[in-house]
């Protein structure tokens, strides 16, 4: 349903002239098309495994529809919105593994279960254990694995697994890294580094600052209001101040040197009225 009435977007404040229902069930329709598809992403964003999209009015709890997601999303951000929906759909489906290769995405059904433990990954190849869902353990059988987990040994073992394999910080799911950069994406959508595990949403958009100060790709941010504020809590005043301080000194000083040119036409002055005194006397002294 949709009307040509001029209204003003209760988010923005724009001005917007087609009126959607953002819910059948709860009938609101004060916000502009490009609020709402803001909302939907911020809502995929966030969420991670809980794929719910609620209706942007603070106090509204109604939870958008499939219909009503697909009727006002772009048909790009309602794809990913399907295959969110579809993979949590199949994390349910307990024979089913992700592959466990960083950026592969891919997954299927392990029906041998813990029989066969290997499984291979018919996307890319890579071999994980279906028993302990982690990248397969070579040259030990699960149950050594599990004994391993249990020994001192298993603190150096960890360490590789540590430096092959993080938790997604939004899922929580372990993907590991075979090679190439350190920009990561999981299979949930959530893009981050490998190094310092930030969120490459702020990174992109606002840059490596975003990165924790402690990973090689950190770099330090200053904007000029920053730069500004540093020189006032440093100095007392502003920086603007300070430079018209000087220039007023500057122009005291001036000033005071005209003044002392001044004086010093003074002097001069008086010496020659001392000189025209001397002639005046060697005159009258000829003259008697």
């Amino acid at each position: 349903m949709t009307t040509t009435t001029k209204l003003e977007c209760s988010v923005c404040c724009e001005d917007y002239t087609t009126v959607q229902l953002i819910s059948s069930v709860c009938n609101h329709n004060d916000l502009c098309s490009t609020c709402i598809k803001r909302h939907i992403e911020a809502e995929l964003n966030t969420k991670g495994s809980e794929i719910l999209v609620r209706c942007p009015k603070s106090r509204c709890s109604i939870e958008l529809t499939y219909d009503d997601v697909r009727r006002l999303a772009p048909k790009e951000l309602f794809d990913r919105y399907d295959t969110l929906l579809l993979r949590a759909a199949i994390r349910k489906l307990p024979d089913f593994r992700w592959c466990k290769a960083a950026k592969c995405g891919s997954g299927q059904e392990h029906t041998t279960g813990d029989n066969l433990p290997i499984i291979t990954c018919e996307a890319c190849g890579a071999k994980s254990c279906f028993t302990h869902d982690v990248p397969w353990h070579m040259g030990l059988t699960c149950d050594e694995f599990s004994e391993q987990l249990q020994t001192k040994d298993y603190t150096a073992n960890r360490a590789y697994y540590e430096r092959h394999t993080k938790p997604c910080p939004r899922c929580k799911m372990s993907i590991e890294k075979n090679s190439g950069c350190d920009h990561m994406s999981c299979r949930c959508g959530y893009e981050f580094c490998w190094l310092c595990l930030g969120d490459y949403e702020n990174i992109r958009k606002k840059g490596n600052h975003y990165h924790e100060k402690t990973c090689q790709y950190y770099a330090d941010y200053n904007s000029e209001d920053d730069d500004d504020e540093d020189f006032e809590e440093y100095y007392g005043t502003s920086e603007d101040d300070f430079e018209d301080d000087d220039e007023n000194d500057d122009d005291n000083d001036d000033s005071n040197d005209d003044d002392g040119n001044e004086d010093d036409g003074n002097e001069d002055d008086g010496n020659e009225d001392d000189s025209n005194e001397d002639d005046e006397e060697e005159d009258m002294m000829e003259l008697n």
